[in-house]
């Protein structure tokens, strides 16, 4: 079974050490391949990951060098 954010982590992973380098405690608005945007707030990252993409999967991630899991699920994916 595959993730559906397994694009959106692997793009982190890949421009990981470039954001901890400029970016280090924002977060991240990834989508498919792209790094979209970089914020101070993670409501903000959220927020603006609804105005582009509406009601889908994209990846908001704070950028860290050692990461605690977490989990987050929408009710907005509901129908």
């Amino acid at each position: 079974m595959t993730n559906q954010l397994d694009n959106e982590i692997r793009t982190y992973e890949l421009h990981r050490s470039e954001l901890l380098g400029n970016s280090k405690g924002k977060f991240a608005l990834v989508k498919d391949d792209k790094i979209v945007g970089i914020f101070e707030d993670k409501l903000d990252a959220i927020r603006q990951g609804y105005e582009r993409f509406g009601n889908v999967p994209f990846l908001v991630k704070q950028i860290l060098e050692v990461e605690t899991p977490q989990n987050f699920t929408s009710n907005l994916l509901a129908i």
